[in-house]
């Protein structure tokens, strides 16, 4: 295998390893709330195509801000800097359920028992944290640049996605392997942001949107001409 080969196992121009990089952030996304705000429980925290979250369970009364996002960041790095060594282990499915159970965390203890029986029902420990996780993550959290992720949003997500269920907080974040990579990202999003159609279409007076028609447009006289302007082009 050439250098150049080994070289870009460890880059984001691998997939897989992208995807490791971002699910171990998750992880200390997770560590680093459950820090601050040790009532806490845990759900899921997956990578995704764009980076990662954490949907957590809040005790009533308490809601993590945009506001809240630079303590839990600046918890984050400590963590990165902490070095803390991923280490992985296995327990039988009674076992694990009491372990959860104990650590009051009943999210988990419904994945648990939603896992076929002949499930590998793994966990992941760095430090004081330890989730239910099928892995993979990088073998240490100091692999995370400390100064290439930040947190972007925050939104309610129904527990499994269903609607009939308790109404999480979920936290989004992005990283990279480093800070200037970060801030094209960031510069990118706030283009984008900027020609967003819905922005757009109501500043320029083309179209509203409303509660009666939830993703709807609602034409306005200026947005029918140049409707009509498309159409008769389009026709032509």
């Amino acid at each position: 295998m050439s250098e150049e080969v080994k070289n870009s196992e460890f880059t984001f121009e691998n997939p897989e390893y992208r995807q490791t990089y971002w699910h171990t952030c998750s992880h200390v996304l997770a560590q680093a709330v459950k820090r601050l705000h040790p009532e806490v429980k845990l759900a899921i925290g997956p990578a995704i195509d764009n980076g990662f979250y954490y949907d957590v369970d809040l005790p009533e009364g308490v809601k993590i801000s945009e506001d809240d996002f630079p303590a839990i960041e600046a918890e984050m790095k400590k963590i990165v800097k902490e070095n803390l060594k991923f280490s992985v282990y296995e327990k039988p499915r009674a076992e694990a359920i009491a372990y959860m159970q104990e650590r009051n965390e009943p999210y988990k203890v419904e994945l648990i028992n939603d896992l076929p029986e002949d499930a590998v029902i793994s966990f992941y420990t760095q430090g004081d944290f330890t989730d239910l996780c099928a892995g993979p993550h990088l073998d240490h959290t100091g692999r995370v640049k400390h100064n290439g992720f930040k947190l972007l949003n925050s939104c309610g997500a129904y527990w499994r996605g269903d609607s009939n269920r308790k109404m999480l907080q979920r936290i989004y974040g992005i990283a990279f392997q480093s800070k200037e990579e970060l801030e094209t990202y960031l510069q990118r999003i706030e283009e984008a942001k900027k020609r967003d159609h819905r922005r757009l279409g109501k500043e320029l007076g083309l179209f509203m949107l409303t509660d009666y028609g939830p993703g709807f447009p609602f034409f306005l006289p200026k947005g029918m001409v140049l409707r009509n302007t498309l159409i008769d082009y389009w026709r032509e």
